[in-house]
């Protein structure tokens, strides 16, 4: 009952006494799942389609198998080296880290930042991914273990235009690691932020993978993702909308102009008109005046 808000997918074991087996899943390891169900039952109910429209054919089962796609599956990753002074120290240490690394992924970084999907690739690297900045001597780079995070960061809660993890990282090493005992000096928790065209390719080698071909795949998949092609839709539409827009509203301001063009010249016109009728009346009245005058010494 104590941590009955955090079972999100109670699977309850039939034997005495009845626990909640998933008790480690969170919510974003239940998004996860719940994605790939999705996804391993539309691939079998397209093989069930075709093999209810030609029994005899043989069916294509690799797609189902296929590896993971993890290290293209994400824009950004979080690399965590875990590092230590000698071999021994860095096993323990290790150990210690990664059973606590559920609490940083779920609860420190997936709760308290604006991100919408987070996963830790439970596969480890033997290698050190770390900045020559971050001060690490020559065992403590030979006695590394890596592991990586990918996320996508929610860009409508997204405050600024970097997304910062070291207060979580510190209050993770604060909160966390600082319980093992004994805690040797050398013992430390390194991070490292990645784009997906910036990982090593040793990430791609420990899946059988070329970085050339993943980031190929990567495309493919983007490409043919239909809330990618719908947004590119929206887009391409949006932007026609505004072309459309700025021609009309340049149409406008050009008829506009040539109203206020005729508007002059008819104005212009007018005024001219006036004046010859001013200049008319004026020559008839003075020959008027002369007749006159003319009149007055005749008689």
């Amino acid at each position: 009952q104590q941590h009955a808000h955090r079972q999100v997918a109670p699977i309850i074991t039939p034997a005495y006494p009845a626990m909640n087996s998933t008790l480690a899943v969170s919510r974003q390891t239940l998004q996860i799942l719940h994605e790939e169900f999705c996804r391993g039952h539309q691939i079998v109910d397209s093989l069930w389609k075709q093999h209810q429209q030609d029994p005899t054919a043989e069916l294509n089962w690799a797609e189902l198998f296929q590896p993971a796609d993890f290290f293209i599956a994400y824009p950004n990753y979080l690399s965590l080296c875990i590092v230590g002074p000698t071999q021994a120290d860095a096993q323990a240490w290790a150990g210690f880290v990664e059973s606590r690394f559920r609490k940083l992924v779920s609860d420190m970084l997936g709760r308290s930042l604006p991100i919408s999907k987070i996963q830790l690739w439970p596969k480890k690297i033997e290698a050190c991914v770390a900045d020559k900045g971050a001060l690490l001597t020559k065992a403590q780079r030979e006695n590394c273990i890596t592991y990586f995070v990918g996320f996508q960061v929610d860009t409508l809660r997204m405050r600024g235009k970097q997304l910062n993890v070291e207060l979580q990282l510190n209050n993770f090493r604060e909160w966390e690691l600082s319980k093992f005992a004994p805690l040797v000096s050398g013992m430390d928790l390194v991070a490292k932020a990645f784009r997906v065209k910036e990982l090593p390719r040793i990430c791609f080698e420990s899946m059988g993978m070329v970085k050339e071909e993943a980031m190929k795949r990567r495309r493919e998949l983007r490409n043919a993702d239909p809330r990618r092609q719908e947004r590119k839709r929206l887009k391409r539409l949006n932007e026609l909308k505004a072309k459309a827009a700025e021609i009309q509203r340049r149409k406008e301001e050009k008829m506009a102009k040539q109203e206020e063009e005729d508007e002059r010249k008819r104005n212009l016109d007018d005024d001219q008109v006036d004046d010859e009728h001013v200049r008319k009346r004026k020559r008839i009245g003075s020959a008027d005046d002369d007749l006159g005058e003319d009149s007055a010494i005749v008689k």
